[in-house]
């Protein structure tokens, strides 16, 4: 999920809607915003050498399955789509828990790493969300071997995508194979995903 890098911005809009509220009632919610302004304020303040952080880096896998297509319109889209992939996968990437806030963010990493890492952040969100386009292309061709392949690198990298999950789900039910459903519903229980619930639910009726 992207977030939002303009925090001043957005940091003004907050402030003033909840000054709005607090001129209709005064039931110790201003006590609550001014705790809130106080630690934004400290975040803001607060600068980390990156080289110190405690980061685990997303390592892309380098075997996966590219493969040389013949230029015609029905590869078209295919070879797009794994090219995209190729491009994206030296970059440095990090996937941040979805639960975050921004003011946590700063608290973590340091006001002055902000814009860093919402750019790793950006790096992996845009990899898995290639990888998950080009295993759509190779299912639409029919390529079920590969797409999987490329469907458990998402997986592995826990892509916050639900459709990954469930495409894969629909291949191993088609293959009859009840025993890898089961196990990734057993791995999205234990992933951060911000609709782990629905996922869970389409998982399950597979099974």
């Amino acid at each position: 999920m992207f977030r939002i890098v303009t925090v001043m911005t957005t940091t003004i809009i907050i402030v003033a809607f909840i000054r709005i509220l607090m001129k209709r009632a005064d039931n110790g919610f201003d006590k609550s915003v001014n705790a809130f302004l106080e630690r934004e304020n400290n975040a803001n303040s607060i600068n980390k050498d990156f080289n110190t952080l405690n980061i685990t880096f997303v390592k892309p896998s380098k075997t996966l399955p590219f493969r040389e297509y013949e230029n015609i319109p029905e590869y078209k889209n295919i070879i797009k789509r794994q090219q995209l992939v190729k491009r994206k996968l030296d970059l440095e990437m990090i996937k941040i828990p979805s639960n975050l806030t921004n003011t946590e963010l700063k608290e973590m990493y340091g006001k002055n790493n902000f814009d860093k890492i919402f750019k790793l952040e950006d790096h992996y969100n845009v990899y898995v969300r290639s990888l998950f386009d080009w295993a759509k292309e190779l299912y639409n061709l029919n390529n079920i071997y590969d797409c999987k392949k490329v469907l458990l690198e998402a997986v592995r990298l826990e892509a916050n995508i639900s459709q990954v999950y469930i495409l894969l789900s629909q291949i191993y039910l088609k293959e009859n194979d009840k025993n890898s459903i089961l196990k990734l519903r057993d791995t999205v229980e234990n992933m951060d995903l911000s609709l782990k619930s629905k996922v869970l639910e389409e998982i399950s009726k597979y099974i």
